[in-house]
């Protein structure tokens, strides 16, 4: 059972028997629960697993009294009750082939009420998340939660599989590289994006104002973290492409909360409930355990917000409320990754206080009652009485007196704005447009009149944009939206007045563009001379980079290093104190390899003047005076076995060699309010396609967000006016980010077709995951390379060229090294560790697991054990180490330590999401078997089980095959004493990330 507050009490409403495995529910206003077990999991197949149990307490004491089958369904994972009507997202496996053939919006009607669908579902949205992924992986990173807000659409949570070719009752398709929410008429008509750029959201929480909220994840190097999302209608949020190199292009989430998994989400208004725990987004994470409080503060047009445990219930995995106030929860309970009929149950809660007073069925009241219901405290009720309201229109006139009530509740009068909107249509302009003058709800007001984009008639600009002068910071965001939503871009100059980025411009960073000398990347035992000029030189920055190859063998370094004054003389490089000296592995100095080995080149002779590293690293001298050239040959030392590819650098000031994953991650879950208005304009004016006006405000007071919004139209008249813009510009002070936009729009992001994923560490390199060249790709290289060869803005092409990765032909700094290599790390011979029989290894699991418990470790013994156990080959502990395996720097946030114990004694028994055992066949016929640490559109990078690093390019895999097991060996505790693996897990419990 769960561990609820004092002031609440729970009871199991129904046990695993009656609802194993119940991924997502939903409650009918007047009490009924639909539960969707999901004995498949993320990541089962087969059909024949899934179904929707409708659950009745008739007495309210807190148990199920009646249940049925109300339809066997595969994977149900949202589901809505409307009336006699239940809206479910459920995927579709013939009995026949067993191989699932599409995830689906479905509608599913009880029309007598027995408890029992009255046939198979009608689809209201074909193939909502790609066949493919589901296919393969299971449905984990899929389509899941669904939940109405008081507006009437259907928000729907698309995780990171995305879209591709859904379908939806009116014709309308969509695809969607990634996730983000999408929304839909309740008919499955006027399908949308709301908002893009979230990985692996599970469901949505939306308050009585139309605030949308997530807990989202992100795998940003470090692990899996939870970031708590608020949905400003069109934003991007960014993953991966922009989150972490392009973060003023996005809204950042508004925190990020560690290591978790949200699952379940909704907004919490239901009288009776204590004051402390009502009016509150509830969300699950399904990882920690916890149904957790999110407390929210106004700022600006968004909120900040303090998490708080809440309700622990044991991996929770979806909530919601009746309109008599009683909050239902699921429990998963360790039925695993795949599934279980023998685990999982539901709880009801309410508060100590709770009286059972029963919810009459909206059809079966008044007019008049129904109006009167939404002057309601519980939001449950509100919605249900707009829902049936809005089949009858003859209250249309008593409703929006209700929306013009000034001593109305809030929530009530928003609540009839949108009801009123839905009853009425395209007649509702006029009589909205009359409250607009009404600050309290002008910017609902906004939102109801362009709602739809099918009912625009009667709305025009001019209602729309007094609202982004407005001072309250809301009605401006609303007034921007709108006008995006309008279609009319005779809007666009009081939008691009709006546009304006928060700060002072961006300046181009400045390498020496190009670096006085760069090699291309190589192979082998070649040496490179190097004679490069420095006398005007203040500092010398002295760097190595690689190709990306991932074998961990790229030892470098710059022999026999001397500075040569005018008169000849030499000064040594060893002489000299170094500046700064930063290496991605192992050691920097003279007369030593990476490896700390005696130095020696390709032909093992002796190098004791010269400087070892390895890549990526830059060193960084204060050139001497009187100095001409600094002079050096540069290549593999012996200790690298010649497999690395290796690429040297010298220049004057820190190289540019951004665009990698290297690069440091940017503010992506950071509150940043003054975004929010010029981001929604910059998408409005996309929307619109308003190229012309923004070409004619580059060179003016909004050329900043005029330039933004261009980079993102991809069309032919936005280059040639980007160009023409450039060559008549007023003044120099413009052009340097007119050749960024260009830049930019040299490539353009591959059409979707499905076929593929980005896995679950994908490139966060952007600004593009599969970039391509398009039609103008051609005229803008030829431009920008003029600009180049005049010798102009050098510094702001290379920078922007490498940012982008566009690799322009003819730049001398477009070579970008490829993803740098993380560190290779310790090579461990797990099995040797794992044969070794202590007093662990002679235990059975059961009997090590009794043990443990009387017995409390030693940490900082447990972290020495952590390295002489093996556990450092595949595991890091700090966001700060190049990551490897599953990340567990916040392991004890996440796992109990009965758990963290079964992980390490049975590692197949649950193998960590993302870390499943690959083997990979060539083209060449090579093999390989390992987990996959990183993986771009064009190579992979694995480890092996000593921990040993790869790379392979997609283009020479022949067959990628997941097997069942698990790459961490069983046994690796096994030499250990009880009180030794204590130690190791009081280490690893200590870790909460």
């Amino acid at each position: 059972m769960g561990q609820v507050p004092s002031e609440l009490k729970s009871t199991k409403f129904s046990d695993s028997k009656s609802t194993p495995s119940p991924a997502c529910l939903c409650a009918a206003p007047t009490g009924e629960v639909f539960v969707g077990v999901d004995m498949l999991g993320s990541l089962g197949k087969g059909p024949g697993k899934g179904k929707i149990i409708r659950l009745i307490d008739k007495d309210g004491d807190g148990i199920a009294d009646e249940q049925t089958v109300y339809a066997n369904i595969d994977n149900p994972r949202g589901l809505i009750a409307l009336g006699k009507k239940l809206l479910v997202l459920h995927t579709v496996i013939p009995e026949s082939t067993g191989k699932l053939t599409g995830m689906h919006l479905s509608v599913l009607e009880d029309s007598n009420w027995d408890g029992v669908a009255d046939g198979d579902p009608k689809k209201l949205i074909s193939d909502i998340s790609p066949p493919k992924h589901n296919q393969d992986r299971g449905a984990d990173h899929t389509t899941n939660g669904i939940r109405m807000g008081i507006d009437g659409w259907v928000y729907i949570a698309v995780g990171d599989f995305g879209i591709h070719g859904a379908k939806g009752t009116d014709g309308t398709e969509l695809t969607m590289l990634g996730g983000g929410v999408v929304r839909v008429r309740p008919d499955g008509s006027e399908m949308e994006v709301y908002t893009h750029g979230l990985r692996n959201i599970y469901d949505v929480a939306i308050d009585p104002f139309m605030n949308i909220f997530t807990r989202g994840n992100t795998n940003d190097g470090g692990g899996w973290n939870v970031r708590f999302i608020h949905h400003i209608q069109s934003g991007e949020y960014g993953y991966p492409m922009l989150f972490k190199n392009f973060t003023n292009e996005i809204i950042p989430a508004l925190d990020d909360l560690g290591g978790g998994s949200g699952t379940g989400a909704m907004f919490l208004q239901e009288p009776g409930w204590p004051e402390k725990y009502n009016n509150i987004a509830i969300m699950c994470d399904w990882g920690r355990s916890q149904l957790i409080i999110h407390r929210l503060q106004p700022d600006g047009a968004s909120f900040t917000q303090e998490p708080e445990n809440f309700i622990r219930l044991h991996q929770i995995t979806d909530v919601d409320t009746d309109a008599s106030g009683r909050l239902y929860a699921g429990a998963w309970a360790g039925a695993g990754y795949k599934g279980s009929p023998d685990k999982g149950w539901v709880e009801r809660i309410v508060p100590k206080n709770w009286v059972y007073k029963p919810f009459i069925g909206t059809e079966k009241r008044k007019d008049s009652e129904l109006v009167k219901l939404l002057l309601s405290e519980s939001s449950t009720a509100r919605l249900a009485a707009s829902q049936e309201l809005i089949n009858r229109p003859n209250v249309a006139k008593s409703v929006f007196n209700l929306a013009k009530n000034q001593s109305a509740p809030l929530h009530s009068r928003v609540a009839s704005i949108f009801t009123y909107k839905q009853m009425v249509g395209n007649k509702a302009a006029s009589p909205l447009s009359g409250l607009i003058k009404d600050e309290s709800i002008r910017e609902w007001v906004f939102r109801a009149l362009t709602d739809r984009k099918t009912q625009l008639a009667g709305v025009n600009k001019e209602m729309l944009i007094p609202g982004l002068s407005d001072p309250n910071p809301r009605v401006k965001i609303a007034a921007a939206v709108s006008l995006g939503r309008l279609g009319d871009k005779s809007a666009a100059s009081e939008l691009l007045a709006v546009s304006k980025p928060p700060g002072i411009e961006e300046k181009a960073k400045s390498p020496a563009a190009p670096p006085a000398f760069q090699t291309k990347a190589f192979k082998g035992y070649k040496t490179v001379p190097v004679s490069v000029d420095v006398s005007d030189f203040k500092e010398i920055y002295l760097t190595v980079t690689d190709g990306g190859d991932g074998d961990g063998e790229d030892h470098a370094a710059w022999f026999n290093p001397v500075f040569v004054k005018s008169n000849g003389d030499q000064i040594k490089l060893s002489s000299l104190k170094w500046k700064s000296a930063k290496s991605g592995w192992g050691k920097i100095g003279f007369g030593i390899s990476a490896t700390g080995k005696p130095l020696a080149n390709g032909k093992r002779k002796s190098q004791p003047d010269g400087l070892g590293t390895h890549a990526n690293s830059v060193i960084i001298y204060d050139v001497p005076k009187g100095v001409k050239l600094f002079k050096a040959n540069v290549g593999l030392a012996s200790t690298s076995k010649a497999k690395g590819k290796i690429q040297f650098i010298v220049s004057k000031s820190a190289p540019s060699i951004a665009g990698t994953s290297s690069s440091k991650e940017g503010p992506h879950a950071k509150p940043n309010p003054q975004i929010l208005l010029p981001h929604v304009a910059v998408k409005a004016l996309i929307d619109l396609k308003a190229i012309e006006a923004c070409i004619d405000a580059v060179d003016g007071p909004y050329s900043r967000g005029a330039m933004w919004a261009l980079k993102m139209i991809h069309d032919e008249k936005a280059v040639e006016g980007l160009i023409n813009k450039y060559q008549s510009a007023s003044s120099e002070k413009s052009r340097p980010g007119i050749l960024a936009t260009l830049i930019r729009l040299y490539q353009i992001e591959a059409p979707y077709d499905g076929s593929w994923w980005w896995s679950t560490r994908p490139d966060t390199r952007g600004p593009y995951y599969k970039p391509i060249r398009w039609e103008a790709s051609e005229k803008i290289a030829s431009f920008v390379k003029s600009i180049w060869d005049s010798g102009k803005h050098r510094a702001v092409i290379a920078a922007n060229n490498a940012k982008t990765r566009s690799e322009i032909e003819g730049i001398d700094n477009s070579k970008i090294a490829d993803s740098p290599k993380k560190p290779q790390g310790p090579i461990v011979d797990l099995s040797a560790i794992a044969r070794t029989k202590g007093q662990v290894g002679k235990m059975s699991i059961e009997d090590v697991i009794l043990a443990i418990g009387d017995v409390k470790g030693d940490p900082k013994k447990g972290e020495i054990l952590f390295t002489k156990q093996g556990c450092i080959a595949c595991h890091t502990v700090s966001p700060d180490q190049s990551p490897k395996g599953p990340y567990m720097g916040q392991v004890g946030a996440i796992l109990s330590r009965d758990q963290i114990a079964e992980s390490i004694l049975k590692p197949n028994a649950s193998i960590s999401q993302g870390f499943a055992t690959v083997s990979l066949l060539t083209k060449d016929e090579k093999s390989m078997v390992g987990f996959i640490t990183a993986e771009t559109a064009d190579s992979v990078e694995m480890r092996d089980i000593s921990g040993k690093a790869y790379s392979y390019k997609v283009s020479n895999i022949k067959s990628r095959t997941e097997l069942k097991i698990s790459m961490m060996p069983a046994g690796l505790a096994n030499s250990l004493s009880i009180e030794e693996f204590s130690s190791l897990l009081s280490y690893l419990e200590s870790k909460k990330g």
